[in-house]
């Protein structure tokens, strides 16, 4: 008799929940987003950056200060370049009289309007922007000590 019940008291639940109810309502189509057949990772026109490129610095140095260097140009040479990606030599001129010249690698974004580089030794990084066909601008991060950031604005000079 008990079983009885408790079937009873379990059907009851079920309908008052509504488990026994058919829902009637055509469920609503998906929205579909369609898929681009082909995804390109290369923007309509790459920039060629091959060639020598050469302007002043501006930026800020732990323990020095402000930095301008109007007088004295570092120098970029842009040797090789393979669709967005690019490679060369980067002169850097100090107050001491030194030169440091180092190798470099780096990737024109897909918009083609800014680029990424990596400094081989002392391994150091930047951003760029390509403001036209012979002027660009890189921010160079500089995390060994003393730390600093630079703005280079390079002009082409072929």
């Amino acid at each position: 008799m008990k079983w009885v019940f408790c079937l009873l008291i379990l059907a009851v639940i079920a309908l008052c929940a509504g488990c026994t109810t058919v829902n009637t309502t055509p469920a609503t189509p998906l929205a579909v987003t369609p898929i681009p057949q082909s995804v390109s990772a290369t923007p309509a026109v790459v920039p060629n950056l091959v060639g020598n490129w050469t302007g002043p610095a501006k930026g800020y140095t732990e323990g020095i200060g402000f930095r301008d260097s109007q007088s004295v140009n570092a120098t970029m040479s842009v040797t090789q370049q393979q669709d967005r990606v690019f490679t060369g030599n980067l002169s850097i001129p100090y107050r001491n009289g030194t030169v440091r010249t180092e190798g470099f690698a780096g990737i024109i974004s897909q918009d083609g309007k800014t680029f990424r580089i990596v400094e081989f030794d002392p391994h150091e990084s930047g951003d760029g922007v390509i403001l036209s066909e012979n002027a660009i601008e890189w921010v160079f991060i500089f995390v060994e000590e003393p730390q600093s950031i630079m703005l280079d604005s390079f002009t082409r000079t072929r």
